[in-house]
């Protein structure tokens, strides 16, 4: 077994977690979420009824515990998210000793970074010049738009659901 194909394990291996951690979170979120929503209603229209500050109290427990989590997870998932790099790093590397038809990982990154839209991606990817900054290039931290809807925006988005909640209820109890 050459040391690329034990890369490509390692790289499958660390995404397939990325990608499961990901999908827990994203489930966790919205299990936790629906049943704050559901507390909010609640606490909505029962309005200043007895037993009201309680529910909001069950609802504050559910937000410290999705906030927690949230984020938890969001440090996972980074994480994870540099273990994938480490290994994408690792597999250009020994890539750049092959011949540039046998560079399937490098040919994807230079296709995503600088050849979308291009009409010939193999060709594109054939007369472009690789140089050692930009191999740097196909790895920079920060990278894709993907990445950042979902590590970064989602996780926004939760903060803000959790925090909406909270919101509707205070102006709820102010103006009523």
């Amino acid at each position: 077994m050459n040391i690329l194909d034990t890369l490509w394990r390692g790289a499958s291996y660390q995404d397939h977690l990325l990608q499961s951690y990901r999908k827990y979170h994203f489930i966790l979120q919205s299990a936790l979420l629906t049943i704050a929503t559901c507390l909010t209603i609640a606490i909505l229209v029962f309005g200043h009824m007895e037993g009201t500050r309680a529910l909001y109290l069950l609802l504050l427990a559910f937000t410290a515990l999705g906030l927690y989590l949230l984020a938890a997870m969001s440090r996972l998932i980074k994480a994870r998210t540099a273990d994938v790099d480490y290994y994408h790093n690792q597999i250009i590397e020994q890539e750049s000793t092959l011949p540039k038809e046998e560079q399937v990982l490098t040919a994807f990154k230079v296709f995503q970074k600088f050849g979308r839209g291009k009409e010939n991606a193999s060709e594109f990817f054939r007369q472009f010049q690789l140089t050692d900054e930009v191999r740097a290039q196909l790895t920079e931290k920060g990278k894709g738009h993907t990445r950042k809807v979902l590590d970064r925006n989602l996780s926004f988005g939760f903060l803000f659901l959790w925090i909406g909640l909270h919101v509707s209820i205070a102006m709820d109890w102010l103006i009523f």
